[in-house]
């Protein structure tokens, strides 16, 4: 339960951060930064989701259609067409949250249903791969942060 609730507090830092960049802000890009605002936040919503699908398959990943914009890999410079609304990301990763701690209570001692391997470090249970989630979301949360200083 402790793990979850590090990734609430996490979460609570990012939504907070998010809420305090002014929406036209969202797609600025200063030199030096790769991705925008927008990006590291639907980023985390969505790597979120197919992490934690790896960590127990019965999580259903909501919103898979994300990935094309968010996945790790892609870029804002190479989006066409509608992007995904400020809000509506704000929206998903408020609820993400409760989401998973539904889920993920009492479970996270269990076997990942597909481990997880960054770098030869091996995340073999649900619990390991939250713990990752919470420290990938913390890193992102961070650009967020970063991006918008340089941009007031």
């Amino acid at each position: 339960m402790e793990s979850i609730k590090q990734f609430l507090f996490s979460r609570s830092f990012t939504v907070d951060t998010l809420q305090n960049v002014p929406v036209e802000k969202w797609d600025e890009q200063p030199s030096g930064c790769p991705n925008s605002i927008r990006w590291n936040a639907g980023h985390i919503y969505f790597s979120t989701e197919a992490l934690l699908n790896m960590a127990d398959e019965s999580y259903k990943v909501e919103r898979p259609e994300w990935g094309v914009l968010f996945a790790t890999g892609t870029r804002p410079s190479e989006w066409t067409g509608d992007v995904t609304e400020a809000a509506a990301i704000l929206q998903a990763l408020k609820q993400q949250g409760a989401r998973i701690e539904a889920h993920f209570a009492g479970k996270l001692t269990a076997a990942a249903s597909i481990p997880l391997n960054i770098r030869g470090h091996e995340m073999e249970n649900a619990e390991a791969i939250l713990q990752f989630v919470t420290w990938h979301e913390g890193s992102h949360a961070g650009m967020i942060k970063t991006i918008s200083n340089v941009l007031k």
